[in-house]
């Protein structure tokens, strides 16, 4: 009867209303996320108009698509390959706003690629903290706070930058640690080296798992795989060997200054007006932190902590966020991935949340000077100052962290000769295998 097809209709909906409400939750988070950043994506800087649409892709377009590993710019031939391709699409109306001249299609197109890793970091979010704690509804928060965080959705949707491509790519390296895929994982790497050098901010996390035997070296050929399937389009349109990687000397000697707006070390110590590349503190400042960085992963790996994949989040965080800490020469928007993986933390620890929106207050401190076009500064009065506010917040978020860290179950020395023994034995085991299996064969 109708009646009992609409009984048995409405037990099935309620069975599976746990799984169609998160599902409803994304769907909806999705279309406001993204109507959000296409209504805002006309908004014009310099870096996106006078670089990238008036700079780069002119000079494509007037060179030949075959010539777009020629053009002067410091970013990658695979992101010059994909901008590249947008110079086939159909240009639209050209508009000025806010000063700028520029092709409206053309900055639709740029920011799209850009929307697009937005929700593929979107979902790889997801798929961490469920991974991790088995909680979908966790899972779905973390998607749709992401998406409307609004350091990051400046980023793509304002300055019309490229991090989200890295930081794509750091997602998923740090999924395929968890699940024990060190193949894709340093795939991953090197993908994110071919488009951008702040790929380096993962590698002392990296090789701290590699250390503590949580990612396997060998397969360490799979990041110069990806790095060379990278050139491949300017290798196919006649590109020496050598020219692709030109782009790696174009962004290491591109600044001289101390820091450029990033709320790091170097903007407490009043120093950022140190323009000159040959000044004893400038030459020093690489020296200085690096070996920070060096000096607190081996504290860590010295620490011997349990590496569960909750602790793996939260050793991930650290390692990364000290890199633009201590190093010299970085960008107001080199905190990124930590401003993400912070969420990504608090939700998986449920005891930090308050880090997130401090990540956010201070990248969004950095992030105003930029955007009101270098007139002024987040507290005029401070001036410059600000900033040193914000990278007051960025130590004090790093220190919360190192502090959790050292709070977590550690390994003792035991224990770890243990897991080499047994390791050994694993391996002696397969090799008496493989023997025994030859032996029969022949």
């Amino acid at each position: 009867s109708i009646k009992k097809k609409f009984q048995l209709f409405s037990l099935s909906v309620h069975k599976n209303l746990d799984r169609l409400i998160p599902i409803l939750f994304i769907l909806l988070a999705t279309v406001i996320a993204f109507v959000a950043r296409y209504f805002a994506a006309k908004f014009p800087t310099n870096d996106v108009v006078g670089f990238i649409l008036n700079g780069w892709m002119k000079q494509i377009e007037n060179a030949g698509f075959k010539n777009f590993y020629k053009v002067d710019a410091d970013y990658s031939p695979l992101y010059l390959f994909i901008i590249a391709c947008l110079t086939k699409l159909p240009k639209g109306e050209l508009v000025n706003i806010n000063g700028y001249t520029f092709y409206l299609n053309q900055m639709y197109y740029l920011k799209s690629i850009y929307f697009l890793c937005e929700l593929l970091i979107a979902i790889g979010i997801y798929l961490i903290i469920h991974d991790v704690t088995k909680n979908r509804l966790l899972g779905v928060i973390g998607y749709c706070v992401f998406l409307f965080l609004p350091v990051q959705f400046s980023n793509s949707a304002l300055w019309g930058n490229s991090d989200t491509m890295y930081f794509l790519c750091f997602i998923y390296i740090l999924l395929f640690v968890l699940k024990g895929k060190s193949f894709f994982a340093w795939f991953f790497f090197g993908l994110a080296l071919s488009l951008k050098l702040q790929a380096v901010f993962i590698a002392p996390f990296l090789f701290y798992l590699m250390f503590n035997r949580k990612l396997k070296f060998y397969p360490i050929y799979a990041s110069l795989l990806a790095l060379f399937l990278s050139f491949v389009p300017a290798y196919l349109c006649g590109a020496s060997f050598s020219e692709p990687f030109h782009f790696f000397k174009a962004q290491v000697n591109g600044y001289s200054k101390l820091t450029l707006g990033c709320a790091n070390l170097w903007q407490l110590f009043g120093v950022y007006n140190m323009d000159k590349a040959d000044s004893p503190l400038n030459v020093a400042s690489i020296i200085i932190g690096l070996g920070a960085i060096f000096v607190l992963t081996a504290i860590l790996y010295l620490r011997k902590v349990k590496l569960t994949k909750e602790n793996i989040i939260t050793v991930s965080v650290f390692l990364i966020g000290i890199c633009p800490f201590f190093l010299p020469h970085m960008h107001e928007r080199y905190f990124y991935a930590v401003d993400v993986l912070v969420l990504v933390y608090a939700l998986i620890n449920k005891r930090r949340y308050f880090l997130i929106p401090l990540m956010q207050v201070s990248s969004g401190i950095a992030y105003y000077h930029y955007l009101t076009g270098f007139k002024k500064y987040f507290i005029d009065i401070l001036g410059e100052d600000s900033v040193s506010f914000a990278a007051w917040i960025n130590l004090f978020v790093l220190m919360v962290i190192f502090y959790d860290i050292m709070k977590l179950d550690h390994v003792d020395y035991h224990d770890s000769i243990e897991e080499i023994e047994e390791e050994k034995r694993k391996i002696k085991e397969g090799e008496e295998d493989i023997s025994s299996t030859l032996t029969n064969g022949l």
